[in-house]
């Protein structure tokens, strides 16, 4: 249903009873929200305009309560036409310039974000870094395993290093595996994986590949190197503030929420979906795709990094949120992680 466009007066009750709600997270009477408005109107007339508010399916009447809280419609409402578009408050960014780490590891400055995140929004943080074959190769290096298991570790040009242990047919020597390394590093570097892996397979066709014994090492231990996995990785902090919310005091849908959090291949995979090239994206309660996310909110950034593409940093928590702050929050920390590691490779 598209809930029309509400008169001011309206407009101001549902801004104000959604404000006062996620403070108390009590059902809000016309009485104490008469209150919080800057115009003078009777309990009577914002009875009135909550029960027009109800009808259009802005606000909900809990049996037990004279009040109203806000639907997922209602924060939608709030958040498109009610909102604007919300400044970072100065407490926010002066905790963000001297809690966000600019030097160390990628590694180090991404988790010390997702953590500063958590802490500010008390709620659940996320950094998601891209599928490793869309990300552009600085270097990669091959270390000798037990036969025939080979460490591949690949550093993007983000910084952040990759680890994974493939198998080969061919024994390959520590000196073959560093002559590999060294060919794709000059023939390669600056290029995403996706399209390494696209030019080493059109090697493999060329009658070259049969005669020439650098190429034949370098293509068999390639091939399994470069092999997409199809996701990204994620980092995760301030799971346990989503115990502090009453309104998950439902153990079996904490409880599945949590199992979602610990299988960190289809949370990629739903943050991915949850991504937009818009900038800051909000998802609602039902609007979230997955069940496990129905009962909470999500706001999302993707932001680049020379080019690559699928990073995103947010926020998971209540429906019951701090919607204006948790935005401009997440934009700004989206865009400090960015700088921060842009400046690392500089």
């Amino acid at each position: 249903m598209t809930t029309p466009a509400l008169d001011d007066r309206s407009s101001e009750v549902l801004k104000s009873l959604i404000q006062a709600h996620v403070e108390t997270g009590e059902p809000v009477g016309s009485e104490s929200l008469s209150r919080l408005l800057s115009r003078p109107l009777s309990s009577a007339t914002v009875r009135t305009i909550m029960a027009e508010l109800e009808r259009l399916g802005l606000l909900d009447h809990p049996h037990t309560s004279a009040g109203r809280v806000p639907t997922d419609d209602g924060y939608r409402y709030y958040v498109d036409s009610l909102m604007g578009k919300p400044p970072l408050q100065a407490r926010d960014a002066a905790a963000i310039r001297s809690g966000m780490r600019r030097e160390g590891s990628p590694q180090e400055v991404i988790e010390n974000a997702c953590h500063l995140l958590s802490l500010l929004s008390r709620n659940v943080a996320f950094v998601l870094a891209p599928d490793i074959a869309q990300t552009s190769l600085r270097q990669i290096d091959f270390v000798r395993l037990p036969a025939p298991r080979v460490l591949v570790v690949i550093v993007g040009q983000s910084g952040l290093i990759t680890h994974k242990v493939v198998e080969v047919e061919e024994d390959l020597s520590a000196e073959d595996l560093r002559e590999c390394a060294n060919y794709l590093n000059a023939h390669f570097a600056g290029l995403r994986l996706s399209e390494v892996r696209g030019r080493l397979m059109a090697l493999m066709q060329e009658e070259k590949a049969l005669y020439d014994s650098l190429l034949k090492k370098v293509l068999s231990v390639s091939g399994p190197a470069f092999a997409s996995e199809g996701q990204g990785s994620v980092y995760l902090d301030g799971a346990s503030n989503i115990l502090e919310k009453a309104e998950f005091e439902d153990r079996a849908k904490m409880h599945l929420l949590f199992k979602t959090f610990e299988e960190k291949g289809r949370l990629v995979r739903i943050l991915n979906a949850c991504l937009s090239d818009e900038g800051v994206r909000i998802l609602i309660g039902r609007e979230n795709p997955e069940p496990e996310f129905r009962d909470t909110s999500l706001v999302a950034a993707s932001y680049p990094i020379d080019g690559e593409s699928r990073w995103g940093v947010g926020v998971v928590g209540s429906t019951r949120m701090e919607y204006a702050r948790v935005v401009a929050l997440v934009d700004h920390v989206a865009r400090e992680i960015s700088r921060a590691l842009q400046e690392l490779r500089a």
